[in-house]
């Protein structure tokens, strides 16, 4: 019984060159990219809604734990030093 022969897929030389083209790229829909930036132009606006709402501290107490320590402060601005005002 006689042998099969072997194949052998070996790469064969080439005297012609041609460009593979890319498959033109698929672009968004048009609502795609515009509820995305709708979407995104919300989660900004809620955030900056947020912390434009947010209670400011504006009197920080400053001491010991008793009452009669404490130290209210009115507000304060911060430079190089902390600048305090103090309640009377």
């Amino acid at each position: 019984m006689p042998e099969p022969a072997e194949t052998r897929h070996l790469p064969v030389p080439v005297n012609e060159t041609r460009v593979i083209e890319r498959p033109p790229a698929a672009a968004l829909p048009a609502p795609l990219v515009a509820a995305t930036g709708g979407f995104l132009a919300g989660v900004a606006t809620f955030m900056l809604v947020r912390v434009l709402r947010r209670p400011r501290r504006s009197a920080l107490k400053l001491g010991g734990r008793r009452k009669a320590n404490r130290i209210e402060i009115a507000g304060s601005r911060s430079f190089l030093v902390d600048v305090h005002v103090l309640k009377r």
